[in-house]
């Protein structure tokens, strides 16, 4: 494990939002919803789908703006920062309860990066010192004490651990 790190300052939640592992809805199994092209931050996204390989429950969502116009609102509500994937607000796989919080993460590359940010003892931000947007500024402290790190990353460790 690094003890410092210089880019989690510079990457945002968005970033994370592609190949979610979700909580099958129709047999409880890991899923995935693939969100096409979302995490390249483009102003429509092609194609969102849940497709869980264990019973073939599939759902489709097509042609979702990323930015809805105040005046054509299509019903869509796209939720980050929550333990639910953005679009179909199925329970991610990843999440276990610590010390009365939810610890989660939408993939195995989540995982990673906060294994990596809790884990570093340095954590520049690399004269960014405003980047509230970003993922390492938005952590909540119980996460990000150094009187919790060791029981945060064995708690990631044995969500990476996680299959079915």
């Amino acid at each position: 494990m690094e003890n410092r790190t210089k880019h989690t300052y510079h990457t945002n939640l968005y970033q994370f939002v592609k190949n979610i592992a979700v909580v099958c809805p129709n047999c409880e199994g890991k899923a995935v919803v693939h969100t096409g092209n979302f995490h390249e931050l483009k102003m429509e996204i092609d194609l969102v789908k849940v497709v869980c390989p264990a019973c073939g429950y599939n759902k489709t969502l097509e042609n979702i703006p990323k930015r809805e116009d105040k005046n054509q609102r299509r019903g869509l509500i796209k939720i980050f920062g929550a333990p639910i994937d953005p679009f179909f607000h199925l329970p991610v796989w990843y999440q276990a309860e610590f010390s009365g919080e939810i610890l989660w993460a939408y993939n195995q590359e989540h995982l990673n990066f906060l294994a990596d940010h809790v884990g570093a003892k340095l954590r520049e931000r690399n004269g960014l010192p405003f980047r509230v947007k970003s993922i390492g500024a938005r952590l909540p402290r119980w996460m990000t004490a150094a009187d919790n790190r060791e029981a945060v990353l064995k708690a990631i460790e044995k969500l990476k651990e996680k299959t079915h």
